[in-house]
């Protein structure tokens, strides 16, 4: 049975002491210890964007940025590989064939997927399926992903594209995850050659669902935006609460405390603003997408540029609090071990995504001029 977004928010919280142990351990291994992925298995995080009827919870485009909001306020890396693993799930759940369906989500399963959308790796038509090979980078949560939802271009110059899914035994992990930020998603690069796919694994571009309604056919980046924005609030949330914290206990030299300053008291006022409004921007304009999206079984280019520039802005206000309030906090805020100084590199980390490029603004203003 589906769950609500409290129930979901309600889950995260009761493993929230583990959540926050396995933070700083999944930094300093570059990947998500065993500890931390059996948490989000037992969260079930996968498949929160899972079609209802495949045995998902569906969550609509404004419940996504509220649950990977609470995921990352705890735990960084769950909310990055945790809304990896739930994109590419819900899109595997939704449209692949029936047969691949039931191999990859039978028996009550909770696949854990690394995804990679940019098509860079090549296929060529074969008996009963395709045979793939290539190298696709920044494929989050990989170290301990089951399966793997890869983007290909057919081979020769055919001009075809299709996703095809691919068991950890067939691909292999490779490359260096040596980052200033987002140390524990082990985004790493995935490699195959010459892996054959049977047809039954394998997704058309642009095909229409076989399962759940008219969101799982809304195009990348606009699939992903509620989840990325979600992170970006919930790591700014956790940054401004430790730095309260914080800020209550330190002084800086022989003066009065951080929390008693009245340069630092605008800042923090003006942060939860700030953090406010991206919130509330967030959820009414996901809102409104989905509800053109199940009203008219698509979201229209206004509405996409919407939810792009939405993203792109909500990002780049959260880090501008983070930096506002980083430079008060002086030089204890720099170790390794600082929750300030993880969120601090996450936030700005994840404003490099593509799905949070400032190009956004580029074609939302081109729409509106139009």
């Amino acid at each position: 049975m589906s769950r609500s977004i409290d129930e979901l928010v309600e889950a995260i919280q009761t493993h929230e002491v583990e959540l926050n142990r396995t933070a700083m351990e999944a930094d300093q291994l570059g990947a998500a210890p065993a500890s931390l992925v059996d948490i989000m298995r037992t969260i079930r995080v996968p498949m929160v964007k899972v079609p209802a009827e495949a045995g998902g919870d569906n969550l609509t485009l404004s419940e996504q940025v509220e649950f990977f909001a609470a995921l990352s306020y705890v735990n960084a890396t769950a909310g990055w590989v945790g809304f990896n693993h739930a994109g590419a799930a819900s899109a595997a759940a939704a449209k692949l064939p029936a047969k691949g369906f039931a191999e990859v989500f039978g028996d009550d399963a909770v696949p854990f997927f690394a995804g990679v959308a940019a098509p860079t790796g090549q296929y060529k038509t074969a008996d009963d399926g395709v045979v793939v090979s290539g190298r696709w980078k920044f494929a989050s949560g990989c170290t301990h992903a089951e399966w793997a939802l890869l983007t290909t271009v057919e081979v020769d110059g055919g001009g075809g594209i299709c996703s095809v899914v691919i068991p950890q035994s067939e691909f292999d992990v490779t490359g260096e995850w040596n980052v200033m930020a987002l140390k524990g998603t082990g985004s790493l690069d995935i490699e195959c050659d010459d892996v054959f796919v049977p047809l039954h694994r394998t997704i058309e571009a642009q095909s229409n669902p076989e399962r759940g309604g008219p969101e799982y056919a809304i195009p990348y980046p606009a699939y992903v935006a509620g989840e990325n924005l979600g992170f970006t609030l919930g790591v700014t949330e956790r940054f401004v609460d430790e730095a309260i914290l914080y800020a209550k206990s330190k002084s800086r030299g022989f003066g009065s405390p951080l929390a008693r300053r009245g340069a630092f008291e605008y800042e923090i006022g003006k942060a939860r603003m700030q953090i406010a409004s991206v919130r509330a921007l967030g959820i009414d304009t996901m809102t409104k997408a989905w509800d053109q999206c199940q009203s008219l079984g698509i979201i229209d280019n206004q509405g996409i540029g919407g939810m792009m520039a939405c993203v792109a802005y909500g990002s780049e206000l959260c880090a501008e609090v983070v930096s506002h309030l980083y430079h008060f906090l002086g030089a204890s805020a720099i170790f390794e071990g600082s929750v300030l100084a993880r969120c601090f590199r996450d936030v700005h980390g994840s404003v490099q995504h593509l799905v949070a490029s400032n190009e956004a603004y580029d074609r939302l203003g081109n729409d509106i001029l139009t």
